[in-house]
């Protein structure tokens, strides 16, 4: 009797190890809102299709070359650190969640902020400076004031491992890949994988300042930014000393809660130089064009997703 030839799925090391490419990328595609859920049940070929827009998807988002296929520059691009917030949601999965998300923000001015669970790599009045230095990139920009409270906060900040109460899906996977998370508008939590190294503005690690920034622009409602150079991109990026809110943050900040109270206050002209009247027009006019010219540019982004 002859005897059956053992199944091989893989030809080859180099086949099995783009399988196992393929895999990770697909979960790495449906985590972060690029890619609808697919079982074992979905045939090869659709789950190939999905796999190719959703890699496209991937590319456009963060300023790659578009090809739908697992390049080098892709698979290095998944690797890097990023936030664990996902770029697109089901309710807009083509287009991204710039910049607000799910149509949440806080509806008052004063918004509190409290430390509940600290880590154990720097002192604790070093994390709180870095969360107060983040949360002032926000504030300077806009009308908020962001205070810390003793009492129960708009925004609970603490570090945590693996799954820690969010549920499996946003359980933190170790050193590397995502660094932290936050939650909309109005939960507004804020939590680090405690696996990283963390560090203050020096050292080798990553920068607890820059990645609390990042995360408390979700807190605050924005999603992630397609612009690279933005600080709400999803990949983490070191900044340079003396760091600023890019153009791209500013403008979706502002687009939730206008620019600060000191940028509104001018004093009008004189009446004896121009009619009240006419001035006070032109201010208000003004105010509009800057509001127009921020939706405008909202929706023209959005309308090049599609």
């Amino acid at each position: 009797m002859l005897q059956a030839a053992p199944i091989r799925p893989f030809a080859d090391e180099t086949s099995f190890t783009e399988a196992i490419q393929a895999k990770n990328a697909d979960e790495f595609f449906m985590r972060f809102g690029y890619m609808k859920n697919i079982t074992t049940r979905t045939r090869h070929v659709n789950k190939a299709v999905k796999r190719k827009e959703a890699i496209r998807k991937f590319q456009q988002f963060n300023g790659m070359n578009i090809t739908g296929e697992l390049d080098e520059e892709t698979i290095e691009k998944i690797k890097q650190p990023r936030c664990g917030v996902a770029d697109f949601n089901e309710s807009s999965r083509d287009r991204p969640l710039q910049f607000n998300a799910p149509g949440y923000k806080w509806s008052r001015k004063t918004i509190t902020w409290k430390v509940t669970g600290y880590t154990n790599q720097i002192p604790n009045a070093t994390q709180r400076s870095a969360f107060k230095s983040a949360l002032k990139k926000w504030s300077d920009v806009t009308p908020l004031i962001f205070e810390n409270t003793e009492g129960y906060p708009d925004i609970e900040i603490l570090f945590a491992r693996g799954n820690h109460g969010d549920g499996s899906y946003n359980a933190f996977d170790g050193p590397g890949r995502v660094l932290a998370h936050a939650f909309y508008p109005t939960d507004g939590d804020t939590h680090f994988d405690d696996d990283e190294t963390w560090i203050f503005r020096s050292g080798t690690g990553t920068d607890l300042e820059v990645v609390a920034a990042h995360e408390f622009g979700h807190a605050l409602g924005l999603g992630h930014s397609q612009n690279t150079e933005s600080l709400m991109a999803p990949f983490y990026k070191r900044m340079d000393t003396g760091w600023k809110l890019h153009q791209d943050d500013i403008t979706g900040i502002q687009s939730l809660y206008g620019v600060p109270e000191d940028q509104l206050s001018a004093p009008l002209p004189s009446p004896s130089n121009t009619s009240s009247g006419i001035n006070n027009k032109l201010i208000y006019n003004i105010r509009y064009i800057i509001t127009a010219i921020i939706v405008y540019r909202y929706i023209l982004e959005m309308l090049i997703m599609l």
